[in-house]
């Protein structure tokens, strides 16, 4: 294949300059091998925890979650805990706390998610302090015992800043700088016409892998690896001419091209049966696109798609272009979530550090879908592929399952799988002597990209 670096793959050739699928302007970071020190290193995971960590806007959780005044969610964060509860209406309702009680340090909550109930508090486990929903101590057991000057100042919940973008919550440590939209920059621009407040939530993982956090994000920031790790998807979902965009603020994307077979195939007009399998779950019949050969089957897709939205009664699809119907608009939001973005559904994968220990870290998958209630439509769960990853008929997304911690790979779903018994691998051999550091592609150029950003913010970029 012809190919330029500074060009890269460009998926969207007629997309207006400026419009969301364009390509952005090319970034160049060089060539210059990684050093693996960066993914085990105590001295660098200290560094990120003080310039990078605490600085940043980062992915606590969905709005969903929250959604009575008086609900709310536990979120961690390396050494740090927090409560993020509903106390109001709107995306201004919602509220984060450091998760410690000002008297002890006891952790005020335990368990992933709760409710008060409304206007009720939290009480601490251990000696019964109470804290409103707006953090303000409301009640010290027996204050009689303490000299006044000791509880003067009333001593509250922590507040640390909040923010809510398209139903994905985010808190900062920071208690003043950019606000999250600034931070996510062109990124809301682009996924406007998505409405994440109507896709529910059918899966909840959460592991702790046996590598560094960067380790596991690097695994799901470049497609480079689909053809041996996720064979599967290969015949029907673009590998290698993806396009690669590099954002502000350490933000990127790749665009991996859905529903139709691919580049690295000979054979691009048959029309494979993985392809029309892809057309009927969705409620179509292959006969009526017989006349389409396989490397344009994406038209019939994306018609069938937007009939399904019909049935269903989602309008944001006339919002859409084909090209965002079909397509996997994979974004980064630094420093610790991806979004996989379907136009009926979503990935949200979370890296967060392991509070002790730069060779461990703690990844999540929450997946969301449109549901399809009081029909016999099934939906499919994007992060995994196959018979096991579809719901029952009629999913309605009512209940919002727990989330749970696999022991086993199969838990983890079919695609997810594969990365995860790869991620503690790369782990070791980052690890080995013998390993001098990353060599990267241009299909890689996102970790470079994050890294760069972790640079700036330490001050040696």
């Amino acid at each position: 294949m012809d190919y330029d670096y500074k060009t890269g793959f460009i998926t969207y050739p007629d997309a207006e300059p400026g419009s969301p699928g364009a390509k952005a302007p090319y970034i160049d970071h060089g060539t210059a091998r990684i050093d693996p020190k960066r993914f085990y290193s105590a001295e660098e995971a200290a560094l990120e925890w003080e310039h990078m960590w605490t600085k940043s806007w980062f992915f606590v959780g969905l709005a969903h979650d929250v959604a009575e005044v008086g609900d709310w969610f536990r979120a961690d964060m390396g050494k740090e805990s927090f409560i993020i509860v509903r106390n109001g209406s709107g995306d201004e309702g919602i509220a984060a706390y450091f998760n410690v009680c000002p008297h002890r340090g006891n952790r005020i909550v335990h368990s992933d998610f709760g409710s008060t109930g409304a206007g009720s508090c939290f009480q601490c486990d251990f000696h019964g302090w109470k804290f409103g929903l707006d953090g303000k101590n409301v009640d010290i057991r027996d204050e009689f015992i303490f000299r006044p000057e000791a509880v003067a100042h009333r001593p509250g919940l922590k507040q640390v800043r909040c923010e809510v973008w398209n139903s994905l919550v985010f808190i900062s440590m920071v208690p003043d700088g950019k606000s999250l939209l600034e931070h996510l920059e062109i990124i809301p621009e682009h996924l406007a016409p998505y409405p994440f407040e109507k896709y529910k939530v059918i899966k909840d993982i959460e592991t702790c892998w046996g590598a560094n956090w960067k380790t596991s994000l690097d695994a799901f920031v470049e497609f480079y690896h689909a053809d041996d790790v996720h064979p599967q998807v290969a015949p029907f979902t673009e590998t290698v001419g993806c396009q690669y965009d590099l954002y502000a603020n350490g933000n990127s994307r790749m665009l991996i091209p859905v529903g139709y077979v691919p580049l690295r195939y000979e054979d691009r007009d048959t029309v494979t049966e993985g392809l029309k399998a892809f057309l009927q779950f969705f409620g179509g019949n292959p006969d009526d696109y017989a006349h389409l050969k396989g490397h344009e089957y994406r038209s019939a897709l994306a018609e069938v798609r937007r009939k399904w939205a019909d049935r269903h009664g989602y309008a944001h699809f006339a919002d859409l272009t084909d090209d965002q119907v079909n397509d996997d608009w994979n974004y980064y939001v630094f420093p610790n979530i991806t979004l996989n973005v379907f136009s009926d559904a979503l990935l949200i994968q979370a890296f967060r550090p392991h509070e002790t220990d730069p060779r461990k870290s703690y990844y999540r998958a929450i997946s969301l879908c449109l549901p399809v209630g009081g029909t016999q439509d099934m939906v499919m769960d994007p992060g995994q592929f196959g018979p096991d990853a579809v719901s029952e008929p009629g999913w309605d997304g009512s209940v919002r399952p727990e989330i749970t911690h696999p022991e086993t790979l199969e838990e983890f779903g079919s695609v997810l799988a594969q990365d995860a018994v790869r991620v503690p691998e790369i782990q070791k051999g980052i690890e080995s002597a013998a390993f001098e550091g990353y060599v990267l592609s241009e299909s890689e150029s996102r970790i470079r990209h994050y890294l760069a950003e972790i640079d700036r913010m330490i001050g040696r970029g």
